[in-house]
């Protein structure tokens, strides 16, 4: 691995480039990282790297402790059961509702475009592109609200509802079966008149498409 970084933004460019691997595999949960490696991969100096372990784990995707090892953080089912799937569930619905009746087309015509890449990706078996493409769908729906503080609240975990994504969806089903659960509920995002049904919809979706399978995180 090799690459090119400026100065100026160096430590967010080398943590770009670790988060990269996380989200492609090719770092997984619990595999130990060093400066050392990481330096020597890239061609920058370790105290950058430091930097970029540093703001990795302010976004809880690396793990670190004193005198020990950093290594790419887990995700367990009671995190995700306890934690992430409730906040999940009251950001979206929040935003979705205070949201919902001002969409027009410009909206609407994203999830269609969304909708379109995750058949492609289907077609293509990329997993790694149809999950960047589900965090994408929820993150219009909280982005859309338009409100800053659910916004803010949404980008404090969403990495780790990537690597939830990652983590579950690499050992469970097919993309075949994603597909169809996310084409139900972007049918009702673009296509539906009712608040409440999106509402009921976008909590079944939550929770159907997730909990199933959560399982295999252990």
């Amino acid at each position: 691995m090799s690459a090119s970084f400026s100065k100026n933004s160096l430590k967010y460019q080398i943590a770009q480039q670790i988060k990269k691997m996380i989200f492609e595999g090719a770092l997984q949960q619990g595999e130990k990282i060093t400066e050392l490696q990481i330096a020597q991969d890239l061609g920058v100096s370790r105290t950058s790297v430091r930097e970029a372990i540093l703001l990795l784990e302010l976004e809880g995707l690396l793990i670190s402790e004193p005198y020990k090892d950093t290594r790419v953080t887990t995700i367990s089912q009671e995190e995700v059961l306890e934690l992430l799937i409730p906040m999940r569930l009251h950001i979206e619905t929040y935003a979705l509702r205070k949201g919902f009746s001002t969409w027009g087309d410009d909206t609407k015509e994203q999830f269609e475009k969304i909708r379109g890449n995750m058949r492609k990706a289907t077609r293509y078996e990329d997993l790694s592109t149809f999950i960047e493409l589900d965090i994408q769908l929820h993150e219009l729906i909280v982005m859309s609200s338009q409100l800053d503080n659910v916004i803010r609240i949404w980008e404090s975990i969403v990495h780790r509802i990537r690597l939830h994504f990652l983590y579950q969806n690499s050992k469970s089903s097919t993309l075949e079966k994603w597909l169809n659960d996310h084409e139900v509920l972007i049918d009702i995002l673009i296509n539906g008149k009712s608040l409440d049904i999106a509402l009921e919809t976008l909590r079944q979706h939550i929770v159907e498409t997730n909990i199933p399978d959560v399982y295999l995180l252990d």
